[in-house]
This record gives structure tokens, sequence and C-alpha cells, in this order.
């Protein structure tokens, strides 16, 4: 499920152009168990990028400030062989998962990563909202700028599991809402966080990735 940022002040931003924009990620954020489409709770988790051609104004602390256009996509915690996660991950990195990565793979690694984002619109009740759908590997060109691109807003990196109010008091106050009111498992059912694979500076050539 794509899901835009939403903007808590309830503000209209123009959303990001469709096509294919270079970004990085800024956020890793496990929502716990959710409803899935089937109506059987899965473990979720949300990923936010920022997109540094694309300009915003919003106001904070009464100034108006500009920076990156956001956006951000819901995925379900799983790396299964149709999982959409996997599938962005390998277009990510331009390969497969291993045998191993597949064991566990620390998605927290992809703070701070750059790398390209698909982008697509619907239409609903007369407005345009963009969705992202797809993740990639920076372009050729583009890999001399991604080398040193730089998240411009704090990143946020938050679990259900291994809870911090300081990165919680982080997230949007949408992500706060859906955290709250997760669906409790059982901690003999829990199931198992992905981690314990990691980006690795061969992944996508010479980009430090």
């Amino acid at each position: 499920m794509a899901i835009m940022a939403k903007d808590s002040g309830g503000r209209d931003f123009k959303p990001i152009p469709a096509g294919a924009h270079l970004a990085i990620c800024t956020m890793v954020a496990d929502v716990g168990m959710q409803e899935g489409f089937s109506g059987k709770p899965q473990r979720k988790v949300y990923l936010r990028f920022e997109v540094p051609d694309e300009r915003v104004e919003f106001e904070r602390d009464g100034q108006k400030i500009e920076g990156p256009a956001i956006i951000g996509k819901m995925y379900t915690l799983s790396l299964s062989e149709k999982a959409n996660l996997r599938r962005d991950l390998e277009n990510w990195r331009g390969r497969q998962l291993t045998g191993e990565e597949l064991k566990g793979f620390d998605i927290s690694k992809l703070i701070g990563k750059p790398c390209q984002i698909m982008v697509t619109h619907d239409a609903k009740d007369g407005k345009i909202y963009a969705n992202l759908t797809g993740i990639m590997g920076v372009s050729k060109d583009q890999k001399p700028r991604a080398a040193t691109l730089r998240a411009e807003s704090e990143t946020v990196e938050y679990s259900v599991e291994d809870h911090q109010q300081a990165a919680f008091e982080r997230l949007p106050k949408w992500i706060q809402e859906k955290i709250q009111n997760r669906i409790q498992e059982h901690p003999e059912v829990r199931p198992a966080t992905i981690a314990g694979g990691d980006f690795t500076d061969d992944d996508l050539s010479d980009i430090p990735f």
C-alpha cells in the first residue's frame, strides 16, 4: 500500500511530479502489527524519502521554510518471494538477496542511502495524489551526485520492539497513531524482525552504499 507522507497542518502540497526521481531514505519506522488487505494481521514498516529536486514551502515555529518534498510507502515486513519489500530492495541494490541475507536483513541500514523512486499519480475527489510505486538504484549519470547526497531533515529510526520515546516523538502524528493503535500480538507468535543483513560498499558498484 503506497502512502504519501502527510502534513499534520492540513495544508495541500503540490504532488511530486510523476516519473523517476533521485531520492534519499530518511525514515524507517516499524509500526507493528496492522490489519492487512485480507484482514489478517501483518507486521508493517514505513519508509520515507526526501526528493531534493522537488522543493516545497512549509511553516515551522511561525517561519516559512523551504525544503525537499517527501513521500513514503508502507510495506509488509517480509522478504518472501512475492513481497514488495524484497522486490524493491533487490531493484535498489541491483542484485538479488542471497540466501543468507534472506534469513535476516537490517532495513535500518537504508537510512541515508540514495536511490531512484518511481512516482505515479492517482486522482480522487478532484485531487491528485502522488504514490511511491517503485525503488531502483541510481543511474550511472546520477552516481557522482548520489555519492555526496545527504538528508536535509532529521533522520528517524523507530522499532516497536525497542521503543525509544525520543525517536517516537519525531515520527509524524499519523504514524504515531498507527503505532499506538496497532494490533497487540502474543510474544509466542511475534514475527521475526528482518535483521542481520546489510548494504555494503559493493552494492551498486562504486557508490558508498
